[in-house]
């Protein structure tokens, strides 16, 4: 591994071990930062970066001992300059500054090293979390990498290494970010237990912060339609991918990188698109139940918080359960005489907190805009076209109006009135019809009224009303 078989890299991760690991990191974060906006960074251009940043930094730079050369160290002694000096050398000391090449314009390179960028970029995506659309874009890149096993995409050519590959990275992102909600439910329980005054809660509540931080994303999934599309997409694609030829060249594609025989490859391959697809149809809903579980736990622990803070932490029901079982045993009369003295003894008042939902104005909904709800590629016209006709025509409603009518015809051929019960009851339908009399009997077509009896009837199909249909008077 070059990390460990490479002496350059000896030092690699000294500067985030160091005292002034904080002023460090920020340091390579400005550099990264302005790399991304020139096409070729200076030395003279990263010192002045470092220079306007130590002339504004906060932290107590702190004395440490040698890092490697003494004219590498950096003290609050120093200038700034002399500092972002050494701070350059100190990099490039490390591993994480390319070495010293002049430039064009005469003056030395300062590039990022790659393997540097990567390190920082991963310490900020998992530590500096950005939740606004985590869980979404991981969907939507598992379904833009399987949409491209069935196009004549670039990816076909290399299909374990560009579509099994990423897909398997992103379904694993996905599980950790799920991982990542559920432990962040955790850490707001332990700040609402830790909360004892009622001011904290209130503001808490109002501000609601550490709700649409961490779970912004989650709530945008599960009232939006535009996911649950999405996923039943990615499930159709996995089922559909191994009748396909990108299948067997994901295999062949196996062999070769890993020197392994065909048995051995799709078996391999096969383990991997099994737990792909597991994950999606199984482990994602239940994990996404188990998330809105909590959420609902935190909103009760939330509320019975806030009634112990305002009862100073006293469990009022334990107390009232007490004095019930106290007074249990006395005559009316002395029951009457300790309520009333008791009642004496309290003032209650009703305080409710305005949210900032409460005094919002609902925002104008934009004209004219899609809805997410369908993915398009779901139907096919023929089969929109043979699920109408098969609706329409092939499967009549068995409950209309003249169903109904016909029903009841077949029955008052004997019958003045009639009470369902069991010996009329005996399926499904006869239950529906029933249903049916009661909703077209105010229909002036309808030729059956529906007289209300007391009580309900229990029959082995349903509990129904206990009424009376008989004909209408003309």
């Amino acid at each position: 591994m070059i990390l460990f078989d490479n002496v350059e890299y000896e030092r690699f991760f000294n500067p985030l071990c160091s005292k002034n690991k904080r002023i460090y990191y920020e340091c390579i974060l400005q550099l990264i930062e302005k790399s991304k906006s020139v096409p070729l960074l200076y030395e003279t251009n990263a010192r002045d970066i470092l220079i306007l940043y130590l002339c504004n930094y906060s932290y107590m730079m702190e004395e440490e001992g040698s890092l490697g050369n003494n004219d590498e160290n950096i003290s609050s002694k120093k200038s700034e300059t002399e500092n972002a000096s050494a701070i350059i050398r100190y990099f490039r000391y490390c591993g994480w500054i390319s070495e010293r090449e002049i430039g064009r314009n005469g003056d030395n390179i300062a590039t990022v090293t790659p393997y540097c960028r990567k390190i920082i970029d991963s310490i900020e995506r998992i530590f500096n979390r950005d939740t606004s659309a985590a869980l979404t874009n991981y969907i939507f890149s598992i379904y833009d990498i399987l949409h491209s096993a069935f196009e004549d995409h670039g990816r076909t050519y290399r299909p374990y290494s560009n579509i099994l590959v990423p897909m398997t990275d992103s379904v694993s992102d996905l599980k950790n970010e799920l991982l990542v909600l559920k432990d962040s439910i955790r850490s707001i329980m332990r700040i609402i237990i830790k909360m004892t005054e009622t001011n904290e809660l209130g503001q808490f509540l109002i501000k609601d912060e550490i709700m649409e931080s961490f779970f912004n994303d989650y709530f945008f999934i599960k009232k939006d339609g535009l996911i649950p599309g999405y996923i039943s997409e990615i499930e159709k694609m996995i089922r559909l991918l191994t009748n396909t030829e990108v299948y067997e060249n994901m295999i062949k594609e196996y062999q070769k990188i890993n020197n392994v025989n065909e048995v051995v490859a799709r078996e391999i391959v096969d383990s991997q698109l099994s737990e792909v697809q597991c994950f999606i149809s199984y482990d994602y809903v239940k994990e996404m139940d188990y998330i809105d579980k909590k959420i609902n736990n935190y909103y009760s622990l939330y509320s019975t918080r806030i009634l112990m803070v305002l009862s100073n932490n006293v469990n009022m029901q334990t107390y009232l359960n007490d004095l019930l079982m106290t007074i249990k045993g006395f005559g009316p009369d002395e029951k009457k005489e300790i309520i009333n003295s008791i009642s004496r003894c309290f003032d209650l008042r009703s305080y409710k907190y305005v949210g900032r939902k409460s005094i919002e104005r609902r925002k104008k909904r934009k004209a004219n805009t899609k809805s997410g709800g369908i993915i398009t590629s779901s139907l096919s016209e023929e089969e929109k076209l043979r699920l109408t006709n098969e609706l329409l025509y092939e499967f009549p409603d068995k409950y209309s109006m003249k169903q109904a009518v016909s029903y009841f015809d077949n029955l008052f051929q004997v019958n003045a009135s009639i009470v369902p019960d069991e010996k009329l009851i005996k399926s499904r339908d006869d239950a529906m019809m029933v249903a049916a009399s009661i909703i077209y009997s105010g229909t002036e077509n309808f030729p059956y009224e529906v007289e209300f009896l007391e009580g309900t009837i229990e029959t082995e199909i349903a509990t129904i009303s206990n009424i009376r249909i008989k004909r209408k008077i003309k």
